[in-house]
């Protein structure tokens, strides 16, 4: 059964891990998938003028970039686990997981900025998570705030990052006047030196304000192909049936884990409406790799020994209807 298989994180879990993320990211190459992706769409001005200078548009490179942002994330995930033990299962798990919900939906899967977001969206995480044993977590709380606010200057709508930091200061801490301005201060710190050094260098801000209000003023066309209709109709259904095991599940969970999972509970329903929003590109689902993927793992990994038969099948209708999407872009 593969989802023995890659619990045991032997030979055969690294070989069918290999096989299924490998399927998966040649589509990205393959020229009948290649002429669906789509330019990133939620960049700030910084982000759109790297991509420009260094890529100058959709190409080989910026896909390849795209897998090693992956590779950064995987293991940043992977690492956050091992430190605070949210669930006990192996890496190869985590790694088919989130390949295969980064690679579900191809038009996507170039170079984004919320994949560069997605890497300090995780260190910043990382940080709140290390503020739940301590008395004292003002420096932990100003190297959130500060992780989030460098997500914020290449992506967009991850400035709701202000309200998750925010929000994990009620749920995880007593709560210190304290804490909350020095979170607020190390938010703002990224951004204002980014400003600053705009305007010392163009002597203007106008750009950058021009490109915000660009962001907000036209709707963003938000047609679907039927892919991501598919990919987005997994996601339902996968979030309902995760949500039945986790309610059922949530009262064993140690008070650490259970405020966990609410914060990222959370982070990946504001996610949702931001998606839902007509001034974002439905590409900022990227945002929500992380929750999504601990998500599935924890109910992978945790399903009952007397339900073992039906997890193999749950995790194979998994692996098939994820498979299958990436088929659908060869004939669409």
């Amino acid at each position: 059964m593969i989802l023995k298989q890659l619990k045991q994180n032997g030979i055969e879990a690294v070989i069918i891990t290999f096989l299924i993320v490998a399927a998966m990211s040649v589509s990205m190459f393959y020229p009948a998938t290649v002429r669906h992706i789509e330019m990133p769409q939620n960049g700030t001005l910084l982000f759109n003028s790297l991509y420009e200078k260094f890529f100058g548009g959709i190409s080989s490179l910026t896909q390849i970039v795209s897998l090693f942002l992956m590779a950064i994330e995987i293991a940043l995930v992977v690492l956050m686990n091992l430190n605070y033990e949210l669930t006990r299962a192996k890496s190869t798990v985590f790694i088919l997981i989130l390949s295969m919900v980064s690679l579900s939906y191809i038009p996507h899967n170039t170079l984004l900025p919320e994949q560069v977001a997605n890497i300090f969206i995780t260190l910043g995480i990382i940080k709140v998570l290390s503020s739940h044993s301590v008395d004292n977590a003002e420096f932990m709380f100003f190297d959130a705030g500060l992780f989030f606010g460098i997500a914020a200057l290449f992506c967009i709508p991850a400035a709701f990052l202000l309200i998750i930091g925010i929000i994990a200061l009620i749920i995880y801490r007593p709560y210190r006047f304290s804490e909350f301005v020095v979170y607020l201060i190390g938010f703002c710190t990224p951004v204002l030196f980014y400003v600053s050094g705009y305007y010392y260098f163009e002597s203007t801000m106008e750009p950058i304000w021009d490109s915000y209000k660009e962001a907000f003023q036209a709707p963003v066309y938000r047609g679907l192909e039927k892919p991501q209709i598919i990919s987005f109709g997994l996601y339902l259904v996968m979030i309902a049936s995760a949500s039945v095991f986790l309610l059922q599940e949530y009262p064993k969970y140690n008070l650490f884990a259970s405020r966990t999972y609410k914060m990222f509970f959370i982070f990946f329903v504001l996610t949702l409406l931001l998606a839902a929003s007509p001034y974002f590109s439905v590409q900022v689902v990227r945002l929500a790799v992380t929750p999504l993927t601990m998500l599935y793992v924890t109910v992978f990994n945790n399903f009952p020994a007397r339900r073992t038969l039906f997890a193999e099948i749950f995790f194979a209708m998994f692996i098939v209807v994820y498979m299958g999407v990436q088929a659908l872009w060869f004939a669409a």
